[in-house]
């Protein structure tokens, strides 16, 4: 009767707790990470690797990143978005994936393959992240010499908005794979820098 009663006031305490003291339960995310982990969580972006490990250090993969920013843009699982034709993405996570391709956010590695698996580099972070949050740039004179035209502009974006720096002073580090860690702190700068402005959905009637 008295674990009983023990546990009934744990729960009862538990509840009562800021939303972000639970979230501090991750054991894998220290200060630098910790308000950015708290701000995805709370918002529903994300969720941990297990209840005790958010995968701060893991590398994110595509198809984790696609349900993250599908969430970040207001897209749901109940919404009827076009079939991209993907054979590599699972079924109870193409809502997200087509959502995503049907409005230009994130492509697909080929016509048929998502990548779904595969790690995130930084230039794709970079171009989602700048589609997602609407950000542009004044200037494209950076001073990074691995960076494609075709990503220039999104890459530009994130410097001047302050989500991101180089690798170095010279490279960006555009096939660098990000982590999990990387890619919450990424949303959270965009998000508290200024108000999210998404793209307009595109949807199936």
């Amino acid at each position: 009767m008295l674990k009983k009663s023990l546990l009934l006031l744990s729960l009862a305490i538990v509840a009562l707790l800021p939303i972000n003291s639970v979230f501090a339960a991750f054991s894998d995310v220290n200060d630098t990470y910790k308000p950015a982990v708290d701000h995805i969580v709370s918002k529903g972006y994300a969720q941990g690797i297990s209840e005790t490990q958010f995968g701060i250090s893991n590398e994110i993969k595509r198809i984790d990143a696609a349900v993250m920013i599908a969430h970040v843009n207001g897209f749901t699982p109940e919404g009827n978005y076009p079939q991209a034709g993907f054979t590599d993405v699972p079924e109870n996570r193409q809502w997200a994936v087509n959502a995503l391709a049907a409005n230009g956010i994130m492509n697909g590695l080929s016509t048929k393959t998502f990548g779904s698996y595969q790690s995130m580099s930084r230039e794709q972070m970079a171009k989602v992240i700048a589609l997602t949050y609407d950000l542009t740039a004044t200037s494209m004179d950076i001073p990074f010499t691995d960076v494609l035209s075709t990503v220039k502009p999104y890459v530009a974006a994130l410097l001047e908005n302050n989500i991101t720096q180089g690798k170095t002073a010279t490279e960006f580090g555009s096939k660098a794979n990000i982590t999990r860690g990387e890619f919450a702190l990424f949303i959270y700068r965009a998000e508290t820098a200024g108000s999210l402005t998404p793209p307009e959905v595109i949807s199936v009637d």
